[in-house]
């Protein structure tokens, strides 16, 4: 298996570290593709450089499940199997995070995608990126190019203003 970077191991153990509510495979499989693919649609490259798949659970890096055993392995994380049904496993990091890592930019992106997502549900964030551009114009199974970022309008630079003359702004 290929080498784990440091910032995808740094940012797992970003999310790891921060409070997120329910941090289990899933959710975090997902916060690591919005915070890639966000980063690309910004800066035109990808934090961690992961390749990811379109799974049917929503996006997935390719290797996601290697990474997260050699971790585990490696005693940099702990992934707790779930006390109640319904509930994910939980992942806790286990050294400290190298946030040196990072660039100011990257910093920002992994902040923003921190902050909007740290108290959804991994259902919650599955669905979202379930619903965009890069997940949905791909085959089941296939790796997403990261070029597709830049059909996701995450910012709204296309959203109408409310003033624009269309039938559901006419009273």
């Amino acid at each position: 298996m290929e080498k784990i970077s440091k910032k995808a191991e740094n940012l797992i153990l970003h999310f790891a570290r921060n409070e997120m509510l329910h941090l289990g495979k899933k959710k975090l499989a997902k916060l690591l593709y919005f915070v890639d693919f966000t980063n690309f649609e910004l800066h035109s490259e990808s934090i961690t450089k992961l390749n990811y798949e379109k799974w049917a659970y929503g996006p997935v890096p390719s290797n996601f499940y290697e990474i997260l055993g050699r971790l585990e392995e490696n005693g940099v994380i702990s992934i707790e199997k779930p006390k109640e049904k319904f509930i994910p496993e939980t992942i806790t990091a286990n050294v400290d995070v190298d946030y040196s890592v990072f660039s100011e930019n990257e910093m920002k992106v992994i902040s923003l995608i921190t902050e909007r997502f740290k108290s959804d549900t991994a259902g919650t964030i599955e669905a979202i990126a379930k619903q965009e551009p890069p997940y949905k114009m791909v085959n089941d199974w296939e790796s997403i190019p990261y070029h597709l970022a830049y059909y996701r309008n995450s910012f709204d630079e296309m959203t109408l203003d409310e003033n624009f003359d269309t039938p559901a702004n006419r009273k």
